[in-house]
Parts: structure tokens; sequence; C-alpha cells
């Protein structure tokens, strides 16, 4: 290791894992077997304006006890909002649950190809890996139906934690648990704010995964497209 890296950790969705099929997909499929149409020229509105429900709690909220009520909840209103945009029948709008519901039980997970090598490769250098996600609290089980649980050290599920990344809190427990400092850690993951911002902000070192190309003239911290790739940068 060039600069005595001695943790990394990894962002989960995008990161380790992808929805297969993607999740538009999977959404539309869902909305077809529901007998809900929907106006495609509506549905990227659709989606920016649900993910705005998507960004962090305030710095200064108390962390919150995991409730799978609150998750539930959080992603109906999601839907809800995906489909008041993009249904032709604004009267749709009423099975958000049952979208939401059909489509958490249609998601399948697959580990990107290039994966399981640098970890492999990671592990023999005698690295501590870990898992920083926001999550919605199934992710160990997630991990452990796609055979990656025993590759990490520990993984943190925003859910369960009560923070959320870009919260410091999140990462200085990531930090607690491997016993490194900040300046001998790297986090690895797909958002510029949520992932690069926030370990930097927690004196980590970061790397942005750009996978699909979306993030060229992002300057803030090294990008790659390929997990390794991470290894010139460590």
């Amino acid at each position: 290791m060039q600069r005595n890296t001695q943790a990394v950790f990894f962002d989960a969705g995008y990161t380790l894992l992808c929805m297969e099929p993607d999740q538009p997909t999977v959404f539309l499929r869902v909305c077809s077997q529901l007998d809900i149409e929907i106006v495609h020229e509506h549905f990227a509105e659709a989606v920016q304006r649900a993910n705005t429900l998507l960004g962090p709690r305030q710095p200064h909220d108390v962390p919150k006890p995991f409730s799978q009520d609150a998750v539930d909840r959080f992603w109906t209103e999601y839907n809800r909002t995906l489909l008041s945009v993009c249904a032709r029948n604004a009267r749709d709008a009423a099975k958000a649950e049952r979208v939401y519901r059909t489509f958490a039980a249609a998601i399948t997970w697959r580990v990107y190809d290039d994966v399981r090598g640098i970890l492999q490769t990671l592990r023999a250098q005698g690295v501590r890996l870990g898992i920083i996600s926001n999550w919605t609290g199934d992710l160990e089980d997630v991990l452990e139906r796609v055979g990656l649980r025993s590759s990490f050290d520990f993984a943190l599920d925003s859910a369960r934690l009560g923070y959320e990344k870009p919260h410091g809190e999140i990462f200085d427990e990531a930090l607690r648990r491997t016993g490194v400092e900040p300046a001998s850690a790297v986090h690895i993951g797909d958002s510029p704010e949520h992932d690069v911002d926030g370990a930097l902000a927690a004196g980590l070192r970061a790397i942005l995964l750009d996978r699909n190309n979306r993030h060229q003239n992002f300057t803030r911290a090294p990008v790659v497209q390929l997990l390794d790739q991470v290894l010139e940068y460590l």
C-alpha cells in the first residue's frame, strides 16, 4: 500500500451490488402487473421528484431507532410521489403501497463482476474491510444472500444505525470498529455528495466509483470506473 491504507470502506448499492434487472425495469413491470398505465415521457421527471425524498436527514438530528414501519411508510410515499407524476390515471397514486410491496418482493441483487477479486486482493494485504451504506434495514440479509457478508469485518446499515451518509457519525462508527485513524482509511462509493463529500468531511480519503461515466468533470477525489483501478490510489 502506497499510503499506509489500513481500512477500506465501500458503499453497497451500485458500488458492490446492482439490481438485476434495473430499478426502472422492475418498477415498470410491477405497474403493468397492477394495471397501472405509466406515461413514459413523464417517468424521468417522476424519478427526479421522488429522489428529492432521499436526501439525508439534518446533521443535528438525533439517531432514530430502526423501525420497519417507518421504512415501509417512506417507500410507500416514494412510490406515491412517482405515481403522482407518471401514472396516466391520477387515482393510481393510491396504489403506492401495493407497488412498493410488490417491487420489494421482486428485487434481485447481483454482485458486480469486479468486486470479489478486489476484496480478495485487499484482504491478502491485511486491509480491514467494511461497508457504509444508506440502506433500509436488511443490508446484512442481502449480503448473506449474495455471498458477500463474510468478506467484510462489518456492514453499517444507516437505517439500523440511525445516521446516514454524509453524516460524520456513520463514518466515525466505521473508524471506531476498525480502530484506525481517518487518514489511514479510504471510502469508495458512487455518490459525490454522500460518499465523497461525507468521507472527506470526516477526515477520510475518498474515491468516486463512476461506473457509468456520469461525473466526467468531478475533481474533488480520484475517479475510477472499475474497482480494480482503486489500487493505485491506496
